[in-house]
C-alpha cells in the first residue's frame, strides 16, 4: 500500500498545466518568464540571488521548498550547479522531475519528499541552501534554520527570499485575511523577527535586500490575473477559492501600499569556515 502523502495537500498549486493554471500563468508570467514557478518568483530575482551567492559549477545547492522545480532548473542551467529540492508534496516533487527530464538536466536537479523541519539529508552535504517565498509556511522557523544550519558544511550560505509584514494591533482584519495563504496557511514575520530567529539559530547575517517594486508588480499581476480569469478558475477551483484569492492578493498588495508588507532576500553564514563568527 502506497504511503499517504507528506504534509498538506496542495496540489492544485502544482499541476501547472491545469486550465485554469494555464490561464493564471499566461497573464502573470507570459512564456518568457515563466520557469515553472509558483509564487512571486522572476528570472530577475533568480539571477540576482546568482550573483550575490556567487553559485558556479562546483556548488551543491538545497532548495528548501522547491515546489514544481522551476527555480531549481533554472539555477542549475545558468551556473552549471548541483541542485537537490525538497518538497512536502508528492505533486511537486513529480513535476520538478518532469521539469528536469526534459530540460536534461535529471543527473544535476533532484526534489525529494521530505519536510524542512526533518531534511532528509547528512550533516555539512550543501554549500548553499536557499528557500524562495516559502519561509511564512512555517511557524516554528527557528527549528527550520537550526536543520538548514545542520545540513550546511562550515561556513556555507543560507539566503531565503520571504514576504515580512509589519502588522500591529489594528491590522487585525488583514492578518486574518491573509492567513490561509495562497491554500496553505501562514506564518508572518517582521524583518526584526527573522534576523532574531537567524541569530537564535546560529547564523551571522551577511545581507538583507529589499525587494519592493518587483513585488508589487508581481502580487498585482496575481490579483489581476484571478479577476480577470475569475470563472475559468472558479469552475475549476471553486466559487469560494477563487474569491478568497481575490481577496487575499488585494489585501496584500494594500499592505505593500502602506508600507507594511515587503519582499526581503536574508543572506546569512553558517559558523566555521572562512565566515566571521561574530555579526557584522
Amino acid at each position: 500500500m502506497p504511503e499517504r502523502p507528506v504534509g498538506v495537500d496542495y496540489s492544485e498549486l502544482h499541476r501547472l498545466d491545469s486550465p485554469a493554471n494555464r490561464l493564471l500563468r499566461d497573464s502573470i508570467w507570459g512564456a518568457a518568464a515563466d520557469i515553472g514557478q509558483q509564487s512571486f518568483i522572476t528570472p530577475r530575482y533568480l539571477d540576482d540571488i546568482i550573483a550575490r551567492l556567487r553559485i558556479g559549477p562546483d556548488t551543491h545547492v538545497l532548495d528548501v521548498g522547491s515546489g514544481t522545480g522551476g527555480p531549481a532548473v533554472y539555477i542549475a542551467r545558468a551556473t552549471g550547479c548541483r541542485v537537490t529540492g525538497v518538497e512536502i508534496n508528492e505533486v511537486g516533487v513529480e513535476t520538478a522531475g518532469r521539469l528536469a527530464e526534459g530540460a536534461g538536466l535529471a543527473e544535476r536537479v533532484r526534489v525529494v519528499q521530505g519536510d524542512a523541519l526533518h531534511l532528509p539529508f547528512g550533516d555539512a552535504e550543501f554549500d548553499v541552501a536557499i528557500s524562495l517565498n516559502v519561509m511564512n509556511v512555517f511557524d516554528d522557523k527557528t527549528a527550520v534554520f537550526r536543520e538548514v544550519r545542520r545540513v550546511l558544511r562550515p561556513g556555507g550560505t543560507w539566503a531565503f527570499l520571504s514576504g515580512t509584514f509589519e502588522l500591529g494591533p489594528d491590522d487585525a482584519d488583514a492578518r486574518a485575511r491573509l492567513a490561509r495563504g495562497y491554500l496553505i496557511p501562514q506564518f508572518y514575520d517582521s524583518l526584526a523577527q527573522y534576523k532574531r530567529k537567524l541569530y537564535d539559530a546560529g547564523f551571522r547575517i551577511d545581507e538583507a535586500v529589499e525587494f519592493i517594486s518587483d513585488f508589487w508588480v508581481q502580487v498585482g499581476r496575481w490579483g489581476d490575473a484571478y479577476r480577470t480569469h475569475r470563472d475559468a478558475v472558479a469552475a475549476e477551483q471553486g466559487d469560494e477559492t477563487t474569491d478568497y484569492h481575490i481577496t487575499y492578493f488585494r489585501t496584500y498588495l494594500d499592505l505593500i501600499e502602506q508600507g507594511k508588507a515587503s519582499n526581503h532576500l536574508l543572506i546569512a553564514r553558517a559558523p566555521g569556515g572562512d565566515a566571521p563568527d561574530t555579526p557584522v
